[in-house]
């Protein structure tokens, strides 16, 4: 259903132009895009069709325009073009861009887009104002290194164009008189010609330059619109430098956005492609998904390792997710990614991939493996034998005087940090199976395939869109087979046909495993004390023996082979106990949601009725079934023409009804509460963070 754009008409609806610095985030779930005076070379406005690749240019070499015109006769365009004048109409934005951008080229002064306003039914652009180059004042700065000559000077000159009520485009106000001389300065400052014509150095590529050209600048920002325009919550961030050079990407699309809110419990940077120096320094933001397949929460190209990139990603990240932060952060030891991850997340619990640490040995240790073919026993023995903390330190310290490696900086810095990655220091949380010694056995190596080393711009994206869509596929077939196959049951076991009701499909086969495994395992009390008993489980498949301390009246049970923490599921050794002890279900406790068939519904039935007589909650919980119906209405253009119009019939009757009982409605409560910061309290409040923005969904399948 089309609703009518807004064209604001009081003086609290006017063009705003909001403050910037040198770090621009491009929002493009935002409702309005304005820049100070002196910042607006940081916009990228959504006119790259109508900008060329000149603009594309401004954002890659620091130049201070969105487009600059060539240089032409004072007044009079090159080749008849006529002036602009108030009332004159256009079919769509980019035709009235390039009619001010042609006009502006035959004068011989640079433009820029001033700022531009959304409408607030339906997010699509309303008003943009084009000024220009020289345009608001100059800042004065001590730290500026051959500033040039031309310089701001409050001009007025310029063209706003607002959009109707049937969809044209209309010159509100057009100035034609510069405060200026017009200096062809102003265009070579911008495309770089300056430079070039006085036989200047080029200033050498750096960052994200080294990966990417104009053209791939121009190919992912039409990606990003493309992307943003069929849904509106679609995010994306670009980080310029104090020479605004692109310096990081972020983006996310909507169904990442979504699969946060219900596996925001655990999420994985993966710097990977970074270190082992892939030609595309691409970082994935990975979750994992109730059926044990990656969910894609972000995306990021970042020009280097640094603290100031990792610091603005995370920041990013989590205002593109709503500002809840996870409740545990998976990353490897890099010493930025730890810095950013403490000033970012300072409550949430941050581990080292073990897979990296591991990884690391060879490369910090290789003089000691190859002196001591048993380096590796002792150091696999000390991490995954240690039952106790003390047992953990005891062997650690016995491993590194024996191999003399007390003054080796590298086990250092893991005997620091050992809290985040040895399991016997890894306590009531699970890691959700995105921790693994093998990066093959690892959620993240999903991309490995898809990805090479040398890879440039233009086969990633099409790579990108590829595994995306693969995983689409992945998801669907892995909840269709969920829904509606009976799991076959292989054993006896009361554990087994319980979580066969409980578990998707994929999770409840890797718990069958551990529950088939129990019959090689065999049990002996070992200690007892007024809580907690403690029993030894020869596992003879494994070859090992394993502890494992139950405490019956609290219901708490702990393996050292860490299974629940690591994966989230109980182990076969605790099964055994639980089975030996008269148990005959798996206490809850030990149950994630994040694992359940049901892992996506937020809120009961039964608490959604209670909630019924509040506004907010029930803003929240049509805001939480418009999410769902919009999944499964995009899936086909049949589903689809259902929901538009069951859509249109309800809410017909419900403005219908609003309009007949107007005078026994409640008081505002949203207004009372403060609406525009109610949904941040929670995580499942966060799924109305587009709807404050009052955006609608548009066509297309509701995943990117």
């Amino acid at each position: 259903m089309e609703i009518d754009l807004e064209v604001p008409t009081s003086d609290q609806e006017k063009l705003e132009s909001g403050a910037n610095t040198n770090e621009c985030i491009m929002d493009s779930a935002s409702g309005l895009r304005g820049i100070d005076e002196a910042a607006s070379s940081c916009l990228v406005e959504e006119v790259v069709e109508a900008c060329g690749l000149n603009a594309i240019e401004g954002v890659i070499n620091g130049g201070d325009k969105v487009e600059e015109s060539g240089v032409g006769v004072d007044g009079v365009g090159e080749g008849g073009i006529s002036l602009p004048q108030n009332g004159l109409k256009f079919e769509t934005k980019e035709a009235a861009y390039a009619f001010y951008r042609d006009y502006a080229l035959s004068v011989g002064f640079g433009i820029t887009i001033k700022a531009s306003r959304r409408s607030k039914k339906n997010g699509k652009f309303i008003d943009v104002k084009i000024a220009c180059s020289r345009f608001g004042s100059k800042r004065e700065s001590s730290v500026t290194v051959n500033p040039r000559s031309c310089t701001k000077t409050d001009c007025k000159a310029g063209m706003h164009m607002k959009r109707t009520e049937d969809e044209k485009w209309v010159i509100y106000s057009f100035v034609k008189e510069h405060n200026h001389e017009i200096c062809k300065e102003d265009y070579d400052n911008a495309t770089g010609r300056r430079n070039k014509q006085s036989g200047a150095v080029a200033r050498p590529k750096k960052g994200l330059q080294l990966a990417l050209d104009e053209d791939d600048v121009k190919v992912m920002l039409e990606y990003f619109m493309c992307m943003q325009g069929e849904n509106s919550t679609f995010f994306y961030a670009i980080d310029l430098d104090h020479e605004k050079r692109m310096r990081n990407v972020f983006w996310i699309d909507a169904k990442g956005r979504h699969d946060y809110h219900s596996f925001c419990d655990v999420v994985f940077f993966d710097t990977f492609y970074v270190s082992s120096k892939y030609k595309l320094p691409f970082v994935p933001i990975i979750g994992v998904n109730n059926h044990f397949q990656f969910v894609l929460l972000g995306c990021a190209l970042i020009g280097e390792q640094s603290a100031s990139s990792f610091l603005w990603l995370m920041h990013t990240w989590l205002k593109a997710v709503g500002g809840q932060a996870p409740k545990v952060i998976i990353t490897d030891q890099e010493r930025f990614l730890n810095e950013a991850v403490v000033d970012v997340f300072p409550y949430t619990r941050h581990y080292y991939s073990l897979w990296h640490v591991f990884s690391k040995i060879h490369e910090n240790l290789s003089p000691v493996m190859n002196q001591s073919e048993i380096f590796m026993l002792k150091f696999n023995k000390c991490i995954y034998q240690s039952q106790t903390d003390e047992q953990f330190e005891k062997r650690w310290w016995k491993m590194v005087d024996r191999f003399e490696l007390r003054e080796d900086e590298w086990v250092h810095s893991l005997y620091e940090n050992r809290i985040k990655w040895v399991p016997t220091f890894i306590r009531d949380l699970s890691l959700a199976g995105m921790s693994t010694t093998e990066r093959s056995g690892s959620v993240a190596s999903f991309f490995d395939k898809y990805i090479h080393r040398e890879a440039v711009f233009k086969e990633f994206m099409e790579q990108y869109k590829a595994f995306l869509e693969d995983g689409y596929e992945m998801e669907a077939k892995a909840e269709f087979e969920t829904q509606n196959k009976q799991p076959a049951l292989r054993s006896l076991s009361s554990f087994e046909k319980q979580a066969s009701t409980l578990y998707t499909d994929a999770i409840f086969k890797k718990f069958q495993v551990e529950v088939l495994g129990v019959v090689s395992c065999h049990l002996q009390k070992e200690s007892e004390d007024d809580t907690t008993i403690n029993f030894r489980v020869d596992d003879f498949e494994e070859r090992q023996n394993f502890l494992v301390s139950w405490n019956k009246s609290t219901m708490d049970i702990c393996c050292i082979c860490r299974s629940f923490e690591y994966r989230g599921f109980l182990c076969k050794h605790a099964i055994l106990v639980l089975q030996m002890s008269g148990v005959s279900n798996i206490p809850s406790r030990y149950i994630l949601k994040r694992w359940t068939k049901g892992a996506k519904i937020n809120q009961a039935v039964d608490k959604i009725s209670k909630s019924l007589h509040y506004r907010v909650q029930r803003f929240n919980d049509l805001c939480k079934q418009a999410i769902k119906l919009g999944k499964e209405g995009s899936l086909s253009k049949e589903a689809y023409d259902i929901a538009v119009r069951t859509l249109e019939e309800v809410l017909e009757n419900c403005v219908g009804l609003n309009n007949s009982v107007k005078s026994v409605l409640e008081p505002n409560t949203l207004d009372v509460l403060g609406f525009p910061g109610f949904e941040e309290e929670n995580c499942d409040n966060c799924l109305t963070k587009s709807s404050k923005k009052k955006r609608t969904y548009k066509k297309k399948k509701g995943i990117l």
